[in-house]
């Protein structure tokens, strides 16, 4: 399908606006960074969905609010490229041939630009493989592709409990079991292939990819072509999570499972809940809810060649709700992911749910608030976190799963009379029930000391040995005020968190 739009005169929105008052530091930054505001086209309401930088160094982005926007940072000068979209929360540029797709609720549009006025005036439907409803919780999230040219992208659940907004039309493929409230499985599928993971082919071509998602509000793909996705905290969902996409796998949630062929003309509501947990795939990393996330958005790899400091091919994931970022490692045991994540700056101004590194290896994070309130107050805004280029932070780079414990690595050498001690060290460990209900709190918690301690040499990594379980989260908390670096300087942030899915064998 094509359609054209009626054209506007190009208007650049320059920012010649009231000028912006101190930015607030975040309470958490590492030594070296920085975090600054970006100056946002006066009269949009700019809650970022989608963010890419074109081959001409230019950023696009596109909006909550159906629109794409142009922003020529030497100049600090903005364009609006599109509008008329339906809540875009994706976008993809072509690296060479600076073609520009968005995904909207309801499809993945081409947007083109006939005349070359730097307005787009063709809307091309790429593909809308999926189905949507007037349900608000639908969104579709995106975009990726590899580098075979596949698109992939998320999609929603539909909110459907009984009577909400006065109305049963969206009360459709709900599952809970018995012994459950009929109301504690708050999502469902209204459409088709809610609750999906889709990949789009270079030509146009829907396939559904992976099911059993609810809320995943962002999808990264790494150098190999591996895919990456985030979901929050609800029914089904213990706590917000990081999982690794691979074709074929169920991540949790039922309700996507009326689409998959297994199950046509099955009743959801039959299946006990023990056999769908043997059928989910536990995330790859958990992100306890309240304490690092409560609304993780898109994960984004460090590929900047060490321009972002020294954190070269780590992940980072914005949070829409506690308005931070948070960094991730991670490691394979028994062929598969599970790994640590860190609280990185906390707080940003708003909720942060977009991310892309410019070629100078400054992040930027678009950011949203509306909704459902974030930390920081804005309803939207655009910031960019940059490293200085020289000041090394001391913080823990690394964390990683032995056979005995876990392998701390630091990106300066520790104080080694501090760091030998075992009393400067906690663990605790915990583990996330599987049930329909809305989250899950901390089961089986136990709180304990490493039972022993070795530093490195060189005093870059310690060792600790403790007792170690499957299927729980660790988190690994340095003494603060008392944790230094050997040269005396402190930590931005004295806490880890590991998701300990397999022993290793």
């Amino acid at each position: 399908m094509k359609y054209l739009r009626s054209l506007f005169p190009v208007v650049l929105a320059s920012t010649l606006i009231a000028p912006l008052p101190a930015q607030e530091k975040p309470s958490r930054i590492p030594a070296g960074y920085t975090a600054e505001e970006i100056e946002t086209p006066e009269g949009a309401s700019l809650g970022v969905g989608g963010m890419e930088f074109a081959p001409d160094g230019s950023l696009m982005l596109c909006t909550r609010e159906g629109e794409v926007w142009k922003y020529i940072i030497k100049e600090k000068q903005w364009s609006l490229f599109a509008d008329g979209l339906h809540e875009s929360l994706g976008l993809w540029i072509d690296p060479k041939t600076s073609e520009t797709f968005a995904i909207q609720r309801g499809e993945i549009t081409k947007l083109i630009d006939t005349n070359g006025d730097g307005r787009a005036d063709l809307y091309e439907s790429f593909n809308a493989g999926w189905g949507v409803t007037d349900n608000y919780h639908e969104y579709a999230f995106g975009l990726v592709r590899d580098s075979k040219g596949n698109f992939y992208g998320t999609l929603n659940t539909s909110l459907s409990w009984p009577g909400w907004a006065r109305s049963k039309k969206w009360d459709i493929a709900r599952v809970w079991t018995t012994g459950f409230k009929d109301t504690e499985g708050k999502m469902g599928r209204a459409a088709k292939y809610r609750g999906w993971c889709f990949k789009v082919t270079s030509k146009g071509e829907f396939e559904p990819f992976a099911a059993g998602l609810r809320s995943p509000a962002g999808i990264g793909i790494n150098k190999d072509d591996e895919l990456f996705f985030t979901d929050n905290q609800g029914d089904w969902e213990a706590t917000s999570s990081l999982h690794h996409i691979v074709k074929g796998r169920f991540h949790g949630h039922p309700s996507s499972l009326w689409d998959h062929p297994d199950y046509k003309g099955k009743d959801l509501n039959a299946i006990p809940l023990k056999d769908y947990e043997k059928l989910w795939k536990r995330p790859a990393v958990w992100i306890p809810h309240g304490e690092l996330a409560t609304s993780p958005g898109e994960p984004i790899f460090n590929y900047t060649g060490g321009k972002f400091g020294p954190f070269e091919n780590q992940m980072f994931i914005g949070d829409q709700g506690r308005s931070n970022i948070m960094r991730v490692s991670l490691q394979k045991v028994g062929g598969d992911y599970q790994g640590v994540i860190f609280d990185f700056v906390n707080r940003l101004q708003t909720g942060c749910i977009r991310h892309v590194f410019a070629e100078d290896g400054s992040l930027w994070v678009g950011q949203t608030g509306r909704g459902w309130g974030s930390a920081g107050g804005k309803e939207y805004g655009l910031q960019r976190v940059s490293w200085d280029g020289k000041t090394t932070p001391f913080s823990m780079h690394d964390v990683k799963l032995t056979k005995t414990g876990f392998t701390i690595t630091f990106t300066k050498p520790v104080d080694p009379s501090m760091a030998k001690e075992a009393q400067n060290y906690m663990l605790e460990r915990w583990g996330y029930a599987y049930h329909p209900r809305y989250g899950s709190g901390k089961t089986n918690l136990k709180k304990e000391a490493p039972t022993k301690v070795t530093v490195a040499k060189d005093g870059r990594s310690v060792y600790l040995e403790a007792p170690l379980e499957e299927e729980r989260v660790y988190k690994i908390i340095l003494k603060a005020g008392v944790y230094k670096a050997k040269d005396g300087s402190g930590m931005a942030n004295n806490t880890a968190w590991y998701t300990l899915n397999q022993l290793i064998q």
